[in-house]
């Protein structure tokens, strides 16, 4: 089983967004068996699924009882709350406040890995101690940015960020860190006038392609915009598309394939 958190220090870029669109095609043309944790306190993802369970990732955190809803064949959630905040957990007073979630993993790590290939976290767009919990769990954190300024600052803050969980969760004989999740970064809503990318797009580019940790860049698209909207994926919708309407959109689909081809590399230990 594979953890994968979605996170980055600045809002509007697309993280719920992706986090939906990237599960649903793991689940519908990888056939993976995957779990999407809701950990945005603001419930995005679970409202875009309109579900409701009785515990939910707050419970995790307090009683460390949980449930699973299942959403389709390969796809289930572990609902979001409001209540998912330091202040309402009073994360900041207990020992280990890094490895919570860490610790409820090692106790559940089986019977999870038994029932999924991969987890994906949404998160809300902070440096929190909840963000630092499912950070800790992770394989790779992924930061989904605009082309924007301030979206190239968030993701230097979140590679200082990850760097300074590893330094605080430290086993204390063998001084080596407990977390090992590394970022990557992937732009979105890149814009297009005809066949080329805006100039502020193209310069957010020219320098996010230089970083090894870069995976690839998702167009802007009214299918990515709509998806949360209608609860309905990009490829769901293209199930639902004639033979003329998935070829114009064929490009697209193509580099989503890609951009999240790469991410699963990653995921899986591989080279990309």
């Amino acid at each position: 089983m594979k953890i994968q958190t979605i996170n980055l220090g600045k809002g509007g870029g697309g993280k719920t967004t992706d986090t939906f669109n990237e599960g649903d095609w793991m689940a519908r043309l990888k056939g993976l068996r995957v779990c999407l944790i809701d950990g945005a306190w603001e419930c995005n993802l679970t409202r875009t699924f309109d579900v409701t369970s009785e515990k939910t990732i707050y419970d995790i955190f307090t009683t460390g009882e949980y449930e699973i809803v299942q959403i389709s064949e390969n796809l289930s959630l572990i609902c979001g709350d409001e209540r998912l905040t330091d202040e309402q957990l009073d994360l900041g007073s207990r020992n280990n406040k890094y490895l919570q979630l860490f610790m409820w993993f090692s106790e559940h790590y089986e019977e999870l890995d038994a029932q999924f290939d991969v987890i994906l976290i949404d998160t809300h767009n902070d440096e929190s101690l909840v963000t630092a919990n499912f950070i800790a769990v992770s394989d790779m954190v992924l930061a989904v940015s605009d082309a924007s300024l301030n979206g190239f600052r968030a993701w230097l803050s979140l590679k200082k960020f990850v760097e300074f969980i590893k330094n605080e969760a430290i086993e204390v004989i063998s001084k080596k860190s407990y977390v090992t999740a590394e970022p990557y970064l992937i732009g979105n809503k890149i814009k297009y006038v005809g066949q080329n990318v805006t100039d502020t797009c193209k310069q957010f580019l020219e320098v996010v392609e230089e970083d090894p940790a870069y995976l690839g860049s998702i167009q802007e698209k009214e299918l990515m915009a709509k998806s949360l909207v209608i609860g309905q994926s990009v490829f769901e919708q293209r199930e639902k598309m004639t033979e003329s309407q998935k070829e114009a959109h064929r490009k697209f689909y193509d580099n989503m394939d890609y951009v999240y081809e790469n991410i699963l590399r990653v995921l899986e230990g591989e080279t990309v």
